[in-house]
C-alpha cells in the first residue's frame, strides 16, 4: 500500500500545515471506512470541523468539505492530517525521508559549486572579466523584466 501517495499529491503548503494539525490534535472522530480509506473529522478556521474521507487506494475519491478541497480533486491540509493520524507509526518515517532529500540536495548543490569553483579558476583574467560583465547585464536584464 502506498501510504504516502496523497501526501505526495498534495502541495508543499498542504503537507506541512497538515503535519501540523495532526501533531496540535486537530483530527477528530478518526475511524475507517474501508480497507484503505477513513473518514474524520478536522478542526480549522471554522466553527464547525471539516469533514473529510481519505482513500489512500483511489486517492482521487478523497475529499473534504474545507473550501480548498470542497468538490475538487485537490488534496488538502486536513486530507494529510487525517493520513497521519491514521498511520502515526509513518510520521518519522516521512521526516526521514525528507531530511534524507534534504542531505541529497545540499550534496548535490556543494558538487555543483565545487565544479563552478574549477571552472572560475581555470578562466584567465580577461575571460573572467568577460563572463562577470556578461554575468551582470544578464541580472540587469532579469531585474528590468520582473514585473
Amino acid at each position: 500500500m502506498e501510504l504516502f501517495s496523497i501526501v505526495r499529491m498534495a502541495s508543499a503548503a498542504s503537507i506541512w500545515r497538515g503535519l501540523d494539525y495532526y501533531e496540535r490534535g486537530h483530527v477528530r472522530n478518526l475511524r475507517p471506512s474501508d480497507d484503505d480509506a477513513f473518514d474524520a473529522e478536522v478542526t480549522g478556521t471554522a466553527p464547525q470541523p471539516y469533514r473529510v474521507h481519505v482513500d489512500i487506494a483511489h486517492v482521487r475519491q478523497s475529499s473534504c468539505t474545507c473550501p480548498h478541497a470542497a468538490g475538487t480533486r485537490r488534496i488538502c491540509k486536513h486530507m494529510v492530517a487525517t493520513v497521519f493520524a491514521a498511520h502515526p507509526e509513518q510520521v518519522e518515517a516521512f521526516r526521514y525521508e525528507v531530511e534524507q532529500e534534504e542531505l541529497a540536495y545540499e550534496r548535490e548543490e556543494q558538487a555543483h559549486r565545487e565544479e563552478l569553483w574549477r571552472h572560475v579558476k581555470s578562466l584567465t583574467k580577461d575571460e573572467l572579466r568577460k563572463q562577470l560583465f556578461d554575468a551582470l547585464i544578464e541580472l540587469e536584464e532579469r531585474r528590468s523584466s520582473w514585473w
